[in-house]
């Protein structure tokens, strides 16, 4: 198990990373006037976020191996309240030009969580 989530981990946040650097990199070069806060913000937590949600699929994959699919699902769900709760809270004002700054971290996440629950899901059989 801790393999298995150490190798997720390091391919995940390199992912992470990468995508990261190029974000950056193409708000800089295009002199985007984007505030730099829900940025950060978007990428640490969907990397905290997902690292939190795939540990405990990982754990409760034997107990709860036919429902590992609601409770990702569930998880999801919570990471979109969470993540607008987080920044009304904040006073981050959520509108159309800064939407891809969060839709960015959190399409690649999803892709990266999705492959691996999926994995997850196969080695149950």
């Amino acid at each position: 198990m801790i393999k298995n989530l150490l190798s997720f981990l390091s391919i995940f946040l390199l992912v992470l990373l990468v995508v990261y650097g190029v974000h950056i990199g193409v708000v800089n070069f295009f002199s985007i006037n984007n505030d730099p806060t829900i940025i950060n913000l978007s990428y640490i937590f969907n990397a905290v976020y997902t690292i939190i949600l795939i540990t405990t699929i990982l754990i409760l994959r034997k107990k709860f191996k036919d429902q590992i699919g609601f409770i990702f699902l569930a998880g999801s769900f919570i990471k979109l309240g969470v993540f607008v709760a987080i920044t009304k809270l904040n006073g981050i004002v959520m509108d159309k030009s800064v939407f891809l700054d969060f839709f960015t971290p959190y399409v690649i996440s999803l892709i990266l969580e999705v492959y691996y629950v999926s994995k997850i899901l196969n080695s149950n059989k």
